[in-house]
């Protein structure tokens, strides 16, 4: 179960630091790809980070 509970915090640790990076891309004047698709990348990454977080908590206080 330990290692299940760490899999979900990994995952929301990673999908956080991809919201970190295409935010920064999405600030920059002049960027490929569009900022369209940044922002889109963004929300989904930010969505996901946020539900596996859900998760790791919820198994974490079950535990």
């Amino acid at each position: 179960m330990a290692g299940v509970i760490f899999f979900f915090f990994f995952l929301s640790f990673l999908s956080f630091i991809g919201v970190f990076h295409y935010f920064k891309l999405f600030q920059r004047s002049a960027s490929y790809p569009p900022k369209r698709v940044i922002k889109q990348k963004l929300v989904v990454l930010a969505v996901a980070g946020f539900l596996s977080l859900l998760i790791g908590i919820i198994l974490l206080s079950v535990k």
